[in-house]
């Protein structure tokens, strides 16, 4: 079969692509998939990356590449144009740019099946609804902006989600799939809501040496908070509710960060200021095998995400079998009601989201005040693993599966 994916051009993709490698950091689900259909005997794989940063300059002029192990890729082209975006025009003239492009490609290649995620949505729909392919739409978890698209039930972004695609597959991240999907897909297009994978990682011997030599074996608790420094993650919450247990209980534990983002500086200079550069530790993004050291240094893993707890990085947490504090599920937005299905209230500990800042610190002092609690959540945690997770291979060949199944599918295709 003949699959065209059309995949943003992720963050984590672009260093190695700005090389003219293929260096993957980050997007699990997306760059697993593409390598599985680019072994796979079968598939003629074509990889098309569209370019979405209006700050990365690397990829302004875009190109046409041999890039193993994936082999041919494209990528889409977009340069900011000021004037443009003063009219509010220049996401629209990009948009306009990738489907001719997109269609041009499709008349070469003729793909059985065309793969999209989410950030082509619009060329998506404009295929799906000529039937120039089997189309897949592939949403990498739901956002607030796709929750006000589907309880509008109308407008243009709505009709493009309500294109006739030949399947939706979605991330099950706590995003509020199960609540959203039935209002923003049309009714009958088949769904599948996916958990991702999780392979069990071994930490680099460097990266646990140096974490060995600074904090040793006998020192305070270390709580542990992985995620872009950005608004949504809760980043700004969890430096505030550990500040506020340091000021009542001075070393009482250590907190470290790992990530980074927009935020780091803000972060830094409110741990600067609260005088607790000791006890609280922005380490900046690190290598994976770096994050699984931190993981198994950590006792207690803290999230924060507003808008799904059932993160990669989440996952990781499971599977080392850490003691979790997690946000509990909110009614309102219907975030997070999937996590409360699966993992069950003996295994995390859950935290209100009103005065998130407040209620972790609570739940800290909770912690310390009984530490047979962290090793109890732990075993459960690490017993919900074996039951919840699954590798990375398992998980990929599901949906490579499902691919093969919508290429076979009989009717015509233009």
């Amino acid at each position: 079969m003949r699959v065209m994916v059309v995949a943003r051009l992720f963050a984590g993709f672009a260093d190695g692509l700005a090389g003219g490698v293929w260096q993957p950091r980050g997007a699990p689900a997306a760059y697993r998939l593409l390598e599985a259909l680019a072994a796979d005997e079968d598939t003629e794989l074509l990889t098309v990356f569209a370019s979405k940063d209006e700050h990365d300059r690397r990829f302004a002029c875009g190109g046409t590449y041999d890039m193993p192990p994936l082999g041919r890729v494209v990528i889409l082209p977009w340069a900011r144009r000021n004037w443009l975006a003063v009219l509010r025009l220049d996401g629209k003239l990009r948009e306009a740019s990738h489907l001719l492009r997109c269609l041009w490609l499709r008349l070469r290649f003729r793909p059985h099946v065309t793969y999209f995620t989410n950030a082509s949505f619009p060329v998506a729909a404009i295929f799906a609804r000529l039937g120039l392919s089997r189309v897949i739409l592939r949403l990498m978890g739901l956002h607030p902006h796709q929750y006000k698209v589907a309880d509008a039930g109308r407008g243009l972004q709505h009709w493009f989600y309500h294109s006739p695609f030949d399947h939706v597959i979605c991330s099950l991240d706590g995003s509020g799939a199960d609540y959203y999907l039935p209002r923003l897909i049309a009714p009958g297009v088949p769904r599948s809501v996916l958990l991702n994978g999780v392979d069990p990682q071994l930490p680099d011997r460097q990266a646990v040496a140096r974490i060995a030599a600074e904090y040793g074996k006998t020192v305070a608790p270390v709580v542990l908070f992985v995620g872009r420094l950005e608004w949504n993650k809760g980043c700004r919450e969890f430096v505030e509710g550990v500040l506020a247990v340091l000021a009542r209980r001075p070393g009482s534990f250590r907190a470290v960060v790992v990530g980074d983002g927009g935020l780091r500086d803000e972060l830094a200079r409110r741990i600067t200021e609260a005088g607790a550069g000791d006890a609280v530790r922005l380490v900046g993004s690190v290598p994976h095998g770096e994050v699984a050291a931190w993981l198994g240094r950590a006792d207690i893993y803290v999230s924060l995400n507003h808008l799904g707890n059932l993160s990669n990085a989440n996952l990781e947490a499971i599977a080392a079998g850490k003691c979790m504090i997690i946000l509990d599920e909110d009614a309102r937005t219907h975030t997070d009601m999937e996590t409360t299905r699966l993992i069950p209230d003996d295994a995390v500990l859950r935290i209100s989201r009103d005065s998130m800042e407040e209620n972790l610190a609570e739940a800290l002092e909770s912690l310390l005040d009984a530490p047979e609690r962290i090793t109890s959540y732990a075993a459960a945690t690490a017993r919900l693993a074996g039951e919840l997770l699954q590798p990375w291979d398992a998980r990929i060949a599901h949906e490579l599966e499902m691919i093969r199944h919508i290429a076979e599918e009989e009717g015509p295709v233009l």
